[in-house]
């Protein structure tokens, strides 16, 4: 293998290598488990507590909500409710209280899978490289699909439908007969439902549109030093 060839894969390897593991940065499930955050619209009609992975963990309404305001305000209030608390979970994430990983890729090297050395390692390596590199842009084809789908999601009565686009609310819709005598409990606990179904919905089998290729040659080039010795490219 020839010098421009050398440096060619390992600037291929050192780019999979980062985008792979952005990637599953994005994706960490990884958080603080006893994180809570709370949003709540300015008129104080609604109130949502997410966890700090983002999952609704509690939503209040108030019980005079309907003095004043009408379902589609409430709807808007709970939207309103939801956004505030996701972004203070993400300012706590920030400032590094639910610091991201990227588990979903660290693993240990199957035994035998690079054992070689050398140009035989190069040899075996570079279709290896070649399919993850397709993998990977096919995973973020994948996931950029998963989190711009929409969906619509309803309580068990049909009381409320909510729209959804990649687990987020976008919008709330209660059914006319229903919203004007339920109870402000009712009301929280119906949504709260639906807001964590929609979360785990979004969540469900993500981990499974990484393919494993990437995880294997992002371990194997975590440790430069390693890996170059390995591939015959540094005594």
């Amino acid at each position: 293998m020839s010098e421009n060839d050398s440096a060619r894969l390992l600037a291929e390897l050192a780019e999979l290598h980062t985008q792979a593991r952005a990637l599953a940065a994005q994706l960490s499930t990884d958080h603080d488990p006893g994180l809570r955050c709370t949003g709540a619209d300015r008129n104080g009609l609604a109130r949502v507590t997410v966890d700090g992975h983002g999952r609704p963990t509690g939503v209040t309404v108030a019980p005079d909500w309907r003095r004043g305001a009408a379902p589609p305000d409430l709807a808007r209030a709970l939207l309103d409710a939801m956004g505030e608390a996701q972004a203070r979970r993400l300012e706590a994430w920030v400032a590094g209280s639910a610091p991201a990983t990227t588990a979903l890729l660290d693993r240990t090297l199957a035994p035998g899978l690079f054992d070689a050395s050398g140009p035989e390692l190069i040899r075996d390596l570079l279709p290896i490289l070649d399919r993850a590199e397709q993998q990977l842009d096919e995973a973020s084809r994948q996931l950029t699909d998963h989190f711009t789908e929409k969906a619509l999601l309803s309580g068990p009565g049909g009381e409320v439908t909510i729209t959804t686009e990649g687990g987020q609310v976008t919008g709330i819709e209660f059914d006319d007969r229903w919203i004007t005598t339920a109870a402000a409990e009712e009301v929280a606990h119906i949504l709260c439902r639906l807001f964590q179904e929609a979360h785990d919905r979004s969540w469900v089998g993500i981990g499974d549109l990484l393919p494993p290729e990437l995880g294997d040659l992002t371990s194997f080039a975590a440790d430069p030093d390693r890996m170059l010795r390995q591939l015959g490219l540094r005594a």
